[in-house]
């Protein structure tokens, strides 16, 4: 069970640049085309969340718990996904420039052959 509904985590992304959500756990939620850019995600929970176009470019990821979320056509443009678990995610179209996944768990994502892809 999520800690913040989308309405609040839509509160939360307009009134801040770089939102600081680590740690908060935002699993399952419909989070599709939200502007989390810059935003801190470290250690976050967002496991089965659907991410798709959401713009994450330079967010930080590092740690954080993707575990089959959705995150078709998402811009994780310059993300950090250091130790981030994305075991299961669709990452299908997802621009993923200069993103460092060093150290991420991607068993299972798809697509099998991530383009771009930095370790």
């Amino acid at each position: 069970m999520s800690d913040l509904t989308r309405q609040q985590v839509i509160q939360i992304l307009a009134i801040t640049d770089g939102a600081r959500l680590a740690g908060v756990d935002l699993s399952g939620l419909d989070l599709r085309g939200l502007n989390f850019a810059g935003a801190d995600l470290i250690r976050a929970n967002l496991s089965h969340a659907d991410l798709t176009n959401a713009y994450m470019r330079g967010a930080r990821l590092d740690q954080a718990n993707l575990e089959g979320a959705c995150l078709v056509g998402a811009n994780l443009k310059e993300a950090s996904l250091k130790g981030a678990n994305l075991s299961g995610a669709d990452l299908t179209d997802a621009a993923l420039k200069d993103v460092n996944f060093y150290g991420a768990n991607l068993q299972g994502a798809r697509p099998d052959q991530i383009q771009g892809l930095q370790k």
